[in-house]
């Protein structure tokens, strides 16, 4: 078996601020490009067609990792990396499991509720995604795991371009749920292909003969950590659509996609930068844990305000981001926008426990976590329908696990987060109130307006009070 993992640590900082900037960046544009389209097929496509395609990309979010069996993860934490081992087992494991798709797809089908003709065909096709997402992953891990994230960023724009342009252009001609499956499947072609064209002559593919067994045993708990936190995010759909129409399905994902768009638009790009840098620091936890502080205090200092904007405004962010079809929502909305603010600790708390190789408490917490939504998601949505599942959303039964690790290990510096997250959590409540106050009889509009400025002020705030902080860590060594 290769070696752990060692680094040099002095760099780490800058390399830290480059890489999550530049995958903030492209994930920024990626979503700003998405969301311009999907404000288009939201007004093209019926919410049915949505509820399809939400159950089916939820239902390939969780089959990637069982693609992955947690290996790109694991290899990143071996020197050399057996990027060879993981290219075999991609492409080896990758294919056969698109077949099984294949041939299991009538029988996959019927866990959607809504009998369609379509469903199956869609599983099929999606079974080429799958397979193409796995070469991917082979040289992202590579430029991830050196935190050169920004090698990955004309990829992700290209793979960005070439979905919306074929899903508008499918959709303007009446493809319906077809042109998210066909757009999805080309533009994951293109990212592949430019992701190993930039990696060419460059990557190097170790092969570790006789050893991809021990590795994927080695890997299996980080398989199982990234099933159960895709679960988590997405079961959602899946128990949904085991029990409701799929127009159901679609008008709640509508509303969970906007309650967590800040989540998703800086967990994702800050984690991947972070996961690795945590692996760096491990020969310095107070290093670590500071990284970590000042990522969960960003994003939450971001998240809190979107909350409330979204809170005081969802009738009109339903007719907005939606139009006349998804004004139902708009109750909807305004719970689930607090629900992103409910696991302050777990944000990146799963990439620092992973990276001390703390996996089976991670797993634990998430199993929670899951067993929790499923649970009281199918007791609930039975008694109350779809807002049912929003209410399982507030209850992460293994939030306490995750605490108690950090309260073991970093006392102090857990209590100075603790301090700072309820400075984050606090402050922008009476500008929200005075905005509630000052436009509660008015138009829609003022109160948008309002809140708009309310969030740029507690933005403000935070950075006058956080950002010597920030600056101070991410500084040039040599400083």
């Amino acid at each position: 078996m290769p070696a752990p993992i060692e680094f040099e640590i002095q760099e780490t900082p800058q390399g830290l601020l480059r890489s999550s900037g530049a995958a903030t960046l492209a994930q920024l544009v990626r979503v700003v490009a998405i969301l311009a389209t999907h404000l288009a097929l939201r007004r093209l496509i019926p919410p049915a067609d949505w509820g399809l395609r939400d159950w089916t990309e939820a239902l390939f979010l969780i089959l990637a990792t069982v693609r992955d069996l947690g290996l790109p993860s694991h290899v990143v934490r071996l020197r050399p990396m057996p990027l060879g081992n993981l290219l075999r087992v991609e492409l080896g494991w990758g294919t056969a499991l698109a077949g099984i798709l294949l041939v299991t797809a009538p029988a996959l089908a019927r866990l959607f509720e809504t009998p369609r003709a379509d469903v199956s065909l869609v599983l099929q096709v999606m079974a080429v995604y799958l397979l193409l997402e796995g070469l991917a992953s082979v040289p992202l891990t590579h430029f991830e795991a050196g935190l050169r994230i920004g090698r990955v960023v004309l990829p992700e724009l290209a793979r960005t371009f070439t979905y919306c342009a074929c899903a508008l252009a499918l959709a303007f001609a009446g493809f319906g749920v077809w042109s998210f499956i066909l757009a999805m499947v080309a533009s994951q072609a293109v990212y592949a292909a430019l992701l190993w064209f930039r990696a060419r002559g460059e990557m190097p593919l170790p092969f570790e003969p006789g050893k991809t067994g021990a590795m994927l045993a080695a890997s299996a708990p980080l398989g199982a950590l990234w099933l159960l936190s895709f679960a988590a995010t997405y079961v959602d759909a899946l128990v949904l659509g085991s029990r409701f129409p799929d127009a159901v399905v679609g008008g709640y994902m509508f509303a969970l996609v906007w309650a967590f768009f800040a989540y998703r638009i800086l967990q994702q790009p800050m984690g991947r930068a972070l996961y690795p840098a945590f692996v760096r620091f491990r020969a310095d936890p107070a290093q670590q844990f500071e990284a970590y502080r000042l990522a969960t205090k960003a994003i939450l200092a971001i998240e809190v305000p979107a909350a409330l904007v979204l809170f005081l405004n969802a009738d009109l962010a339903a007719r907005l981001l939606g139009g006349e079809r998804y004004l139902d929502q708009a109750n909807l909305l305004r719970l689930l926008a607090f629900a992103p603010l409910i696991d302050p600790l777990g944000h990146f708390g799963g990439e620092l426990l992973i990276a001390r190789h703390r996996d089976r408490l991670r797993i634990a917490s998430l199993a929670l976590n899951v067993g929790a939504l499923v649970a009281f998601g199918l007791w609930l949505s039975g008694a109350h329908g779809p807002v049912g599942m929003a209410w399982a959303k507030f209850l992460p039964l293994g939030m306490p696990l995750v605490a108690w690790a950090f309260l073991r290990d970093d006392g102090r510096r857990l209590g100075a987060l603790a301090g700072d997250l309820a400075e984050v959590y606090l402050a922008p409540l009476p500008l929200f109130a005075l905005v509630f106050w000052a436009s509660h009889d008015g138009s829609p509009w003022l109160r948008f307006g309002l809140s708009l400025v309310a969030a740029l002020l507690s933005l403000a705030w935070f950075w006058r009070r956080f950002g010597h902080r920030f600056m101070t860590f991410f500084k040039p060594a040599a400083a």
